[in-house]
Parts: structure tokens; sequence; C-alpha cells
């Protein structure tokens, strides 16, 4: 097949919302379909109402299989759940509904069942691993470990039949390796990049806007209001509480009057069918009010794109929480917009912050955190921000995304 053909490229993905893993498909599919590529998505569950622009939009249609069948028994055997809906999916499509307009390649991430179905319809696939599954299940009992084995067999001997594996970092090729031992398949990284749709958002910005103008909840006699800014779903992976417990201890550091000018502000994702969501907002909130520190630390739910690139072009300084984090995009959003950036110094962010020099690696705890909080404070934010966006033009642009993307797919389509 000719490389330069345009293609019709299908992406089966479980759960269209508006997590890291959608962003990051969405990135790929736009980044196709810009250069001429026929892309759809085909899911188990699509809703409009908690979904990325481009598919509230209709930039790309969305064909829906199974959405009827539980997501859960009894609030448990989520992950069977998932793959009895993705291997329903996988059936039904291929032996009704693909030779209406059959693609030329697929993409499949988060649950690779599909994949052995796509092969064994003959069809190319591309497997994008954010990270294996089997290591988010919560460590269980005997009756856990059971219930788990099958399933994280299924992943890894599904996993091996793509064409080709992509994961999302250096650091989670290390972590392929160690739990997937037995592919012997070359994996490739396909860093994830801004949006394009973002990238023109952030565009648009005219002017930095007074951060208490976005938050009027902000209120200080300082006219140099330094404001921290978590940007992140309300989920227990994410560790928000750390930024909450550093701002405890960043009290204790500062004078009185740089206190009055500090703010901390908690915004992400908020499903409102999502009880993890629910609990671990109740949980920050419940802790804030523990501290005593309802002035100064604001919550925020679900900001879309355009609020989001205000808060970021306002604050001062990201503040990046989760530990083992596969990739994390935030800081690269945060870097767009000249900012610097503390992260634990962990998983991806080890690979996109330069510490002492785009910002700061932290230790996993509120300790550490408040301590570069605190270095932040003093330092020259404006250089620090200005070495951040020059590290993510040169190693994270969309250029060199869509570049490195369109090498795989020639790839896919030459050798397979």
């Amino acid at each position: 097949m000719n490389s330069d053909k345009k293609l019709k490229i299908a992406f089966i993905h479980p759960d269209l919302g508006i997590g890291g893993a959608e962003r990051l498909i969405l990135d790929i599919a736009s980044a196709l379909s810009l250069d001429g590529h026929q892309v759809r998505f085909i899911s188990n569950h699509f809703d409009k109402s908690h979904a990325f622009d481009e598919l509230k939009n209709g930039d790309f249609p969305v064909e829906v299989y199974g959405d009827w069948l539980p997501r859960s028994i009894f609030g448990k055997f989520q992950a069977l759940c998932a793959y009895i809906r993705m291997i329903y999916l996988s059936i039904v499509y291929i032996l009704f509904m693909r030779d209406e307009n059959k693609p030329d390649l697929y993409f499949t991430d988060l649950i690779p069942i599909a994949n052995p179905f796509l092969k064994l319809a003959n069809e190319k696939v591309i497997y994008y691993c954010h990270h294996p599954d089997l290591l988010a299940s919560a460590p269980g009992g005997e009756l856990k470990k059971i219930y788990r084995k099958p399933i994280d067999w299924l992943e890894m001997k599904a996993t091996g039949q793509a064409d080709i594996i992509l994961v999302n970092s250096q650091y989670t090729a290390s972590v392929f390796r160690k739990t997937f031992p037995d592919i012997k398949k070359s994996i490739h990284i396909l860093y994830p990049t801004i949006a394009n749709s973002y990238q023109k958002t952030v565009a648009q910005l005219r002017t930095m806007k007074p951060i208490e103008k976005l938050v009027p909840e902000i209120q200080s006699n300082s006219q140099n209001k330094f404001v921290f800014l978590s940007l992140n779903r309300f989920h227990p992976a994410k560790k928000l509480e750390l930024a909450i417990l550093a701002m405890t201890q960043l009290k204790n550091i500062v004078s009185r009057e740089e206190w009055d000018k500090i703010f901390l502000l908690v915004a992400g994702g908020f499903d409102p069918q999502s009880r993890i969501n629910a609990e671990t907002f109740l949980e920050l909130v419940t802790l804030t009010k523990e501290k005593s520190l309802e002035d100064k630390v604001i919550f925020l739910k679900s900001p879309n794109d355009n609020l989001k690139a205000e808060l970021l072009n306002s604050c001062s300084c990201l503040v990046y929480t989760p530990v083992k984090e596969h990739f994390g995009i935030v800081p690269l959003e945060a870097m767009l917009v000249s900012k610097p950036v503390i992260a634990v110094n962990s998983g991806g962010p080890r690979e996109t912050v330069d510490h002492g020099v785009t910002g700061y690696l932290c230790e996993p705890n509120s300790d550490s955190l408040a301590d570069f909080m605190y270095r932040v404070l003093k330092d020259n934010i404006k250089e620090m921000g200005a070495r951040g966006r020059d590290r993510l033009d040169d190693r994270f642009s969309y250029s060199s995304f869509k570049m490195c993307l369109k090498k795989i797919v020639r790839k896919a389509v030459e050798e397979f």
C-alpha cells in the first residue's frame, strides 16, 4: 500500500470522556485528520455533555456499541465488565458493521482485548499503552488475586497481538518492559503534545487578566498575588492533598506579608456521575477546613478550555502532584504560557520538567513541595517560565508530534 495514500482510520476506545487518555487519542486523531486521513471513533460509551470539544462539535463521527451492558455488578467487577463490553463491541463491529466503511488501520488503547479480534479479521492495529492497566488495580485479598489473574493474562496476551505498540514516555516504556517481559516486540515512544485546538485558544489570549477577575474567591489586600494552580482531575491518583498540606507547611515558612498574597487554586475535571470524583472532592474540601485554609484554597470544577487557558496564563506557578504519572500533559500546557512548574520527581514529569531550570522536581511529600513553593516565591519566575517555553518548543512541539506519528503510521501501513 502506498504510504502517501489517504487512509481510513478507526479509533476503538471504551469511553470518550475528558481524561488524559481521551485527550491524547483525540490529538492523534486531529493530527491524522489534518494530514487528510478519514478518522472515526468506535466506543462503548459517548456522552456529548462530558466530552472534549472536538467530539461535542461533531468533528469526528462516533459509533457506540454495547452501552447497554453493565459497567459493574453491584459496584464490583468493573474490569470484567469493561472487558465484556469491549468484546461485545469488537464482535458486533467486525461481524456486522465493518464492511460499510472498512478502515485501513485501527488505533486501540486502554483495553487491548479488541486487538486479537481485529487480527483474526486480518486488520492492521496500533495499540497505545498509556500504562499497563493491571497496575492500576488496587491490591486485595486472595479472591481479588484469583479474579484478576485471567484478566491480567488477557491484557498481556491481547497487548502483544498489536502490530505496533506505542507508549507515552520513557518512564512508561520501562514500566511496560517490567510488566510484560514476554512481549518481545519493539516499543515506540510517541510523546503527547498540546492539542492544536488548545494552542489556538491560548494564541487568542490578548492580555493576562488579574486572577481575581477569573476567580472572585481570591481576595487579598496585596497587589502582587502569588497563585499556585493545581490542574487535574479530582481523583485519588492525582494526590491533590499534597498541595493542600504543602500550603499548611508554607504558612509556617513565609512572613505574614508574604502569606497574605499566596493562594492555591485547585481546578480540574469533575464528572457528576463519578462516585470517585465526588468522594475525592469532598475529602479535599474537608481537609481544607481541617487545616483552616478556606480563605486560601479555592476549588473549581471542570473549567472549559478557555477558562483553563486563562487560569494558566494568569497564575504564578503550576503545582503538579501526581506520583508515577504516566506522562502528564498539564506541565506542557503551563510551559506553553511560560509558567514555571513544580512537579513530583516521579514518572513522566521527570522528562518534561528540567529541575532548577524550568521549574522544580520535589519529593512526594508536603514538606518537600512546600520548600520548592517557597523557593519559587523568591525566583525570577518570568525567566524560568521563558526557559520552559523554549524546552516545549524544542522537545514537545506539535510539529515533532506529527512527524513522529506520520512515521509510525507509515510503518504500520508498509510493514504489516
